[in-house]
């Protein structure tokens, strides 16, 4: 639900958009609702990769965009590994900087997850439908490896290596992208309805509040316009109603630095659009 340079212990930039999120939360009435037989169901919010939007009556729209955050920063790890000259030791570096702010935004995401909002959820869903939860940690824990295998991979690659370095790097990023997209699927398709169908309003907004406890202002410098990259037009309009709108003006902001950084990083990937 859930991001590194510039936070001190315990902080992350996606913490920090998740508590700006839950403080000015007053864009509520801006959301579509029905009204019917099942009770309140909000529009729900569909974003490019994106498996499922369950319905119901939580707005977990973050969590969606977050996922394709996720999603979108892999494809463009794996590209990029494969065609970043071996030599280049400067865009090597970059990408090793750019992948911890990738791994810590994850990090914080699956460790909220496991610490609060799976727990909460099992403490109100019935023993076959713990099923669901119990693969959710599950599966953090066949990525966790994964994710340490490419640090090792982006870490020798910036010390200077070899070809078959970078394979094996393409190789794992390739795996850890499967993994992670499989996760997410079923994140969205199975946990997400459980959500719905067990959690408040009110029980929502405090977990976003604890998500974003630690955050600090300058982290949204960073995480604001690393959240809404990639997106197209029609996420804009679903989700402008949905973020404050001093979170638009500190992406704008925090854009021209944001934007310098993918360059470095991103620079001999043939799809990426900086």
């Amino acid at each position: 639900m859930t991001t590194t340079q510039n936070t001190t212990a315990g902080e992350t930039p996606e913490s920090a958009l998740r508590g700006s999120q839950a403080r000015t939360s007053g864009n509520e009435g801006t959301q579509a609702r029905t009204s019917g037989a099942g009770g309140t169901t909000v529009t729900q919010v569909r974003l490019p990769g994106q498996a499922a939007a369950p319905d119901g009556p939580i707005d977990p729209f973050m969590m969606y965009v977050m996922h394709h955050a996720f999603r979108r920063d892999l494809a463009e790890f794996a590209r990029s590994a494969s065609h970043t000259p071996v030599p280049d030791r400067a865009t090597w570096h970059a990408l090793q900087e750019r992948w911890s702010l990738f791994r810590e935004t994850l990090h914080h995401h699956h460790a909220g997850e496991d610490a609060w909002l799976w727990p909460l959820l099992e403490s109100r869903c019935t023993s076959a439908e713990k099923d669901v939860l119990d693969a959710m940690e599950a599966e953090h824990g066949q990525i966790d490896p994964l994710l340490a295998a490419c640090d090792d991979g982006f870490a020798t690659m910036a010390a200077g290596a070899d070809e078959h370095s970078r394979d094996n790097l393409t190789d794992v990023l390739g795996r850890t992208q499967e993994h992670l997209a499989t996760h997410l699927a079923h994140e969205e398709n199975d946990a997400l309805a459980l959500i719905q169908q067990y959690l408040s309003d009110d029980d929502w907004a405090a977990l976003e509040k604890r998500f974003g406890e630690d955050n600090k202002l300058r982290d949204l410098f960073r995480v604001a316009p690393w959240a809404v990259k990639g997106l197209d037009q029609d996420a804009y309009r679903q989700l402008r109603p949905r973020i404050p709108g001093p979170m638009w003006v500190i992406a704008r902001l925090g854009s021209r630095s944001f934007r310098r950084g993918e360059r470095r990083a991103f620079r001999y990937d043939p799809d990426v659009a900086i």
